[in-house]
Parts: structure tokens; C-alpha cells; sequence
């Protein structure tokens, strides 16, 4: 009997129940005091719940009453606080406290019985609250332009007359431009799980101190020293893309063009294609004068013009005798171009492509007449 009654003090002290109540709830459970408390906080709880929709139900039908003449003086039953809290206790806290503590999981029974087990707090979410800051602002910024759009004076704009001291001493004033309306920049910030990027640009870590100076500023709806250097002074849209969810992967470098030497195939030893040596033109003209004498020109006898397309890319032009050889040409592209004194070349003609290799054949001969031959460097 001892042990009874010491398990029924034990219920008193934890539920703040009278004796009676305690000795059912044991009574019940078969003598086990946690199947008792269990029922007790699981019925007692909804039980309260019924009894205060009932009482404000009574509140409400006691406002649509008369006031009596004499009021009686009421007595409150002051209820004694239990040592344990209610699962409703922990439903009744404000979600800022929820935002900061961790999920609520439940272990045996239902939502309003059993065991909470708080899982691991809630990261601070910089990217909430980036948008959470920034809505606010758009708000704001929206009535109080709206207000101020509607008190705005109309500014005169047109041609002004300067009054003089007569009627015809007066001045028109043209009118000046009105003063620039500043020029808007868009800045597109993506907010990504790794960190953020400023119109494409690198990705930037949010634990960076200068990052985080960088956010706090748009939080603040204030444009960052980094942006305002950029707008000089314009206005600055800000668009901003949650991409909370996705890593930031840095885009493929783009493919730039080939600029570089190239080499011309066909031969062992190739030669680069596309270096030029800078010629003074003064020097290039002495050097096509000098060619032309070395060519001794008979201009009794029969002459051709050929077309000559030199490695360099450029172009001349030459009058030969029909006597004058292969070599002869050969002489001349070299006395016109020096620095292909010491490399190796061919002449051969375009369409069709034929090697002249036989230097002692005379153009007569050949057919070269009126005729293109191209240089190649072996």
C-alpha cells in the first residue's frame, strides 16, 4: 500500500491533479504510473481544449446578455502548473522560434502524444532572406514612388524672353536641355548554392567578407562600392534568379580563332606561310627598277607580259622577250625580292598546274605567253 500511495503523491506532483483523479489514472493503467501519465497528458489535453472552446462559447453569451444590476463577486479556481509541458505547448510557439530550431519529428503515437525529437537546427538561409529584404523594399519603394508621382509639379519647358527696360529690348532665350536623365544599368545577381555571380560574371563565395559586405548592402537596399563605381551614378535595376538548388559550373571557355603561323604542306622541310618581311616601298621600287635593267630588254624583238604571284602574297608584273628563259624569270623574282636569294622555290604556272623546272627553256617555247606564274617555297 505504501508503494501506492507514493506512486499517487508522485502523479500529484508531476499533473497537479487532486488524489481521486490520480487514483483513477494509476487505477487504470494497472498500478503503472508512465501508461498512466501518458493517458493523462494525451486525454487531459484534449479535455482542455473542449473546455476552453466551452468557456469561450460562454464569454460570447455572456457579452449578449444584460448587465446585471449587482455583480457577484467570482472566485477563479487557480490551476496548478504541471511540471511537464504539453505537446500544445510546443505548437504555441511563434515561427520565428521555428525558423531557428530544427524539425519537429514525432516517436510513438500521434501529433499530440508521444515523444518530439528536434532534429538539427536550420542553416541560416542566406538566400531567403535576400529575397525576403528585397521584397520588402520593392514595396515600400512602389507606394512611395506612387505618393510621390502624384504630388510631382509639372516643370515648365519651352522658350523663355528675356525683358529689357524698353519693349523692344528683350531677349529670346532659347531653351537649354534639360538635364540628362541618368543612364540605367541592369545587374542581373544569381544566387547559387556555392555562392552568387554578378551578370555572369565569376562565381563569388558567401563566406567571403567582402561578399558578404556586398549582400548586406542590397539587403539594405543600398547600391554596393563595387556596382557604383561600375554605374557611375546611374540608376541600377537589380534582377535577381534563384538558383538555390544548382551548383554554379563555370561555362566552357570559349573557342577563340586560330591566329598564329601557319605551314605549308607538301614538302620535308615546310615553310611558314604568312610572315611577311616589311619592305620600304622606296627600297621595293629601286629593287623592281633594278630587276627590269638586269633584264636587258630588246624592244625590237618580240616581248610578253607575265604576271608573277609571289609567296608574300603580292603581285608584279614584268615584260620579258620571248628569248628570256625560265632562269631568267627566276633571276628577276629574286633581284625583286632579295630575301628569296637563299630560300628554295619553284615557279610554276596556274591552270593547268605545271612545275617549270627546265630553267633553260625560253618562254617561246613554253607557250608563256601573256601568262600567270606563281611562286611556291619549298
Amino acid at each position: 500500500m505504501d508503494d501506492r500511495e507514493g506512486m499517487i503523491a508522485h502523479f500529484e506532483d508531476v499533473t497537479g491533479v487532486d488524489t481521486a483523479r490520480a487514483r483513477f489514472y494509476l487505477e487504470s493503467s494497472a498500478w503503472q504510473i508512465d501508461v498512466a501519465l501518458g493517458r493523462f497528458f494525451e486525454y487531459d489535453t484534449e479535455r482542455e481544449q473542449e473546455e476552453d472552446l466551452y468557456n469561450e462559447s460562454n464569454d460570447l453569451a455572456r457579452r449578449q446578455e444584460p448587465i446585471p444590476t449587482e455583480k457577484k463577486p467570482s472566485k477563479t479556481k487557480s490551476k496548478k502548473k504541471s511540471n511537464f509541458g504539453t505537446i500544445q505547448d510546443f505548437q504555441n510557439k511563434e515561427s520565428s522560434s521555428d525558423e531557428e530550431e530544427g524539425q519537429a519529428f514525432y516517436a510513438g503515437g500521434s501529433e499530440t502524444s508521444g515523444q518530439q525529437i528536434l532534429g538539427p537546427g536550420k542553416k541560416n538561409d542566406i538566400i531567403t532572406d535576400m529575397f525576403k529584404s528585397c521584397q520588402k523594399q520593392d514595396t515600400s519603394g512602389e507606394s512611395s514612388t506612387s505618393s510621390s508621382s502624384q504630388h510631382r509639379p509639372n516643370t515648365f519647358v519651352g522658350t523663355g524672353y528675356k525683358l529689357g527696360m524698353t519693349s523692344n529690348d528683350t531677349e529670346v532665350v532659347t531653351p537649354t536641355p534639360s538635364e540628362r536623365r541618368p543612364s540605367t544599368s541592369l545587374i542581373t545577381l544569381k544566387l547559387w548554392q556555392n555562392g552568387f555571380t554578378i551578370n555572369d560574371r565569376e562565381i563569388r563565395p558567401y563566406d567571403d567578407p567582402e561578399n558578404k559586405e556586398f549582400l548586406a548592402a542590397i539587403k539594405r537596399g543600398e547600391i554596393p562600392l563595387g556596382i557604383r563605381q561600375e554605374v557611375q551614378g546611374g540608376e541600377v535595376h537589380l534582377n535577381m534568379e534563384d538558383h538555390r538548388h544548382e551548383e554554379y559550373i563555370p561555362p566552357k571557355p570559349k573557342i577563340k580563332a586560330f591566329s598564329g603561323k601557319g605551314q605549308m604542306l607538301g614538302s620535308p622541310s615546310p615553310a611558314t606561310v604568312g610572315v611577311t618581311v616589311s619592305v620600304d616601298p622606296a627600297d621595293q621600287a629601286a629593287n623592281e627598277v633594278l630587276a627590269r635593267n638586269q633584264l636587258n630588254i630588246n624592244n625590237e624583238q618580240p616581248s610578253t607580259t607575265i604576271q608573277i604571284r609571289l609567296a608574300d602574297g603580292s603581285n608584279v608584273r614584268a615584260q620579258f622577250n620571248l628569248s628570256h628563259t625560265i632562269g631568267d624569270v627566276r633571276r628577276y623574282v629574286i633581284n625583286v625580292r632579295p630575301q628569296y636569294a637563299l630560300r628554295d622555290f619553284n615557279l610554276q604556272t596556274t591552270f593547268p598546274t605545271k612545275e617549270l623546272t627546265e630553267e633553260s627553256k625560253t618562254i617561246e617555247e613554253l607557250n608563256l605567253q601573256n601568262s600567270v606564274i606563281m611562286q611556291r617555297l619549298k
